[in-house]
């Protein structure tokens, strides 16, 4: 072979090497900088009990969180920020007013629960579902 085929081989290799760590780094680093959106549908149970009695309702009620494993910060759609209390590859913990979330990243699976007490009546708010990856909300 001549030195000129050997300098372009070289080059090939060279440029293919690049291209494959371009798209290395495109799937390996680029996704965990970006949000991940989630959509949690939930059963949400309302109890209360006070003087005047004991009730209990339930509904369902459709959650949507944004990600962001680079920043490690969850927030609802809206923009209203969750306090994080653990936040790694396989759990979530998180809080925002007064409710208490638990997110268990490796089945999917979504808790939630808050009690208040307030004029004598004590509410108790219970909930859990399955979330699912979801494009991201229009704006």
């Amino acid at each position: 072979m001549s030195h000129r085929i050997q300098s372009e081989l070289r080059l090939i290799g060279y440029a293919n090497g690049y291209a494959v760590f371009t798209i290395m780094f495109g799937v390996v680093i680029l996704p965990a900088l970006a949000d991940t959106y989630l959509h949690c549908q939930t059963i949400k149970v309302v109890m209360t009990s006070g003087l005047h009695g004991e009730t209990s309702s339930e509904k369902k009620e459709d959650l949507m969180f944004r990600l962001d494993d680079a920043a490690k910060t969850i927030k609802f759609t809206n923009n209203r920020p969750l306090t994080i209390t653990r936040f790694d590859r396989s759990w979530i913990s998180a809080e925002s007013d007064s409710v208490s979330y638990e997110f268990d990243r490796q089945d999917g699976t979504l808790s939630f629960a808050s009690s208040t007490m307030k004029d004598g009546v004590a509410t108790t708010i219970v909930g859990s579902g399955r979330c699912q990856i979801a494009a991201a909300p229009r704006r």
